[in-house]
């Protein structure tokens, strides 16, 4: 009887494999328990999904001039070196949480007169995003840049001497953009989102940035404060796309807008091309308009070839 016993339990456990459940029975009347397969046909047993990836970049110039009859020239080293870390965690495609932190420094020696550290860029973005529809989610963005140095700015008075004024520094400023709203994934290529309620954070911690120049307010924020809070819309562009594996196109657009004050945009536009294993080249393109700054367009352009890796 025990042997029977397990032969029954046995093959119903075998017959449930299929999907189709079974009942376990003794003596064709009373049912002990119902044996199901626990997964459906096709799906996966992974629920939670983490990935990251993190490159790293670094590039050394050096210009020396020797008789050099275009004027004087400016003999100078420069170096520069780039960290970006993206991670995501993914649960069964309806849920996120992605974070990215992009850090480039340069530092730039002229040997007759200053050092200085530029770039000196920082910025930190998350995102949280909840799948409504196939390609449409409801998102929570934030976007946090700053500086780690001090920058400065360098003139020369009616004698000669050179003179340098302080122009940013550490968490000064420090801008935080937070928005939620709609989401719209463009598979392959990136995202569009609306920020339909969104605010603006600036700190100034430095308060010698006022000083030195003799301004008033800095970024926005007045001299007898320390912070500047702004409620508004948002417009997040970011398209991300890699063609032969060997050219990334990056690019980062984001829009602000005060229900009070002109927009404010900030735009970053990065072509990275992969020439082999270990060198890389990029072009970055930055392009601000901030009227509490100024109320003139401002493009930089940074141009690099070095060493990078992959992980």
């Amino acid at each position: 009887m025990k042997r029977r016993g397990e032969l029954v339990l046995m093959g119903a456990w075998l017959f449930s494999a299929i999907g189709v459940g079974q009942n376990l029975v003794w003596h064709d009347s009373t049912v002990l328990l119902r044996l199901q397969n626990p997964i459906e046909p096709g799906a996966t047993l992974v629920k939670f999904r983490f990935t990251q990836e993190l490159e790293y970049s670094v590039t050394l110039s050096n210009m020396l001039f020797l008789n050099w009859h275009k004027g004087n020239g400016s003999n100078q080293a420069a170096f520069l070196h780039r960290v970006n870390y993206r991670s995501k965690l993914n649960h069964s495609g309806n849920f996120s949480i992605s974070a990215s932190f992009n850090h480039i420094l340069g530092i730039q020696f002229f040997f007759d007169s200053i050092s200085r550290f530029q770039p000196d860029e920082n910025t930190l973005d998350t995102r949280i995003e909840i799948r409504l529809r196939k390609n449409i989610a409801f998102s929570v963005l934030s976007n946090l840049t700053t500086r780690l140095f001090n920058g400065w700015d360098y003139s020369s008075d009616q004698t000669g001497n050179l003179i340098r004024t302080l122009n940013s520094s550490f968490l000064t400023p420090l801008v935080c953009t937070f928005s939620a709203g709609l989401g719209w994934t463009f598979s392959g290529w990136g995202s569009v989102n609306l920020g339909m309620s969104a605010a603006k954070f600036t700190l100034v911690r430095n308060s010698a940035i006022y000083d030195e120049p003799g301004v008033t307010d800095f970024y926005g924020v007045p001299k007898d404060r320390k912070f500047l809070f702004e409620y508004g819309m948002t417009l997040h562009l970011l398209i991300d796309r890699n063609f032969l594996n060997r050219v990334q196109w990056n690019c980062d657009v984001l829009i602000f807008k005060n229900y009070e004050m002109p927009v404010d945009l900030v735009l970053k536009n990065l072509v990275g091309i992969r020439i082999n294993k270990f060198l890389k080249t990029t072009i970055q393109t930055r392009f601000f308009y901030e009227e509490e700054t100024s109320k003139n367009f401002q493009i930089e352009n940074l141009v690099t070839i070095g060493f990078y890796f992959l992980l």
